[in-house]
């Protein structure tokens, strides 16, 4: 397959330096595709793809946010990943030539830009784009083995301080108030494997220890991790 002329090289800037791999590579597909994608706006719940189909683009999320879930065999939903503007999807699918292995769902208005299978394999054409798709693909393989120990934990307890511990490193943001959260607790239920009102229940307790928190922020509520070293501590 050739396309004419090489694609120019990504090169990491001291402003990306501190970007996560799939923030670089949005740019660049955006930057270099963008104008000639199909622009796709959804509504908040609406499903954009479920698992086990066939994808024919790479989507890129610009505004809103996208939840990935994944159903298991006796019908258990686990949350996988909250993806927001500045991330991908579908990567893995167009990759391998095999069917998504995750639903995917936006929680609010979300605007998605549908990159073709065909545009998203030119990319591969350069060993830059390549070893910064690695990059991203690594990390997301790090947080599933996260999540599986996590998931393997055998207390609830430990399910729900091990989870808000690696979500604390992984979306969380700092805040004068501690590290915040945005997930709300059905979903952090859905995260970790249990129910909502067993989670319920754990969260109370760590509020009452005040090694976490429940505040309203950016219009509905977020959990606060306030003393990071607390849930580390054994039970």
């Amino acid at each position: 397959m050739s396309i004419g002329t090489p694609l120019p090289f990504i090169t990491r800037s001291t402003e990306t330096l501190d970007q996560p791999p799939a923030a670089v590579l949005f740019d660049y597909m955006e930057q270099r595709f963008g104008n000639t994608c199909t622009q796709l706006k959804v509504k908040r719940n609406t499903i954009i793809c479920n698992q086990g189909a066939k994808l024919s683009y790479l989507y890129l999320i610009q505004h809103g946010e996208v939840l990935l879930t994944r159903l298991s065999p006796d019908g258990r939903e686990t949350l996988i990943s909250i993806l927001g503007p500045g991330e991908f999807f579908g990567e893995s699918s167009l990759l391998s030539g095999t069917p998504v292995t995750f639903s995917a769902s936006a929680t609010r208005r979300t605007t998605l830009l549908q990159l073709p299978e065909r545009k998203f394999k030119l990319l591969l054409e350069d060993p830059n784009v390549c070893r910064t798709l690695l990059e991203s693909i690594a990390r997301r393989c790090d947080d599933a083995w996260t999540q599986m120990e996590v998931l393997g934990c055998t207390h609830v307890r430990d399910k729900v301080r091990s989870g808000l511990l690696w979500l604390s490193g992984r979306i969380g943001v700092e805040t004068c108030e501690g590290v915040r959260i945005d997930l709300n607790q059905t979903q952090l239920a859905r995260m970790v494997g249990c129910a909502r009102e067993t989670l319920s229940r754990e969260v109370s307790e760590l509020r009452r220890l005040r090694t976490v928190d429940v505040r309203n922020s950016n219009g509905r509520k977020s959990l606060f991790v306030v003393d990071p070293e607390g849930l580390s501590q054994p039970a």
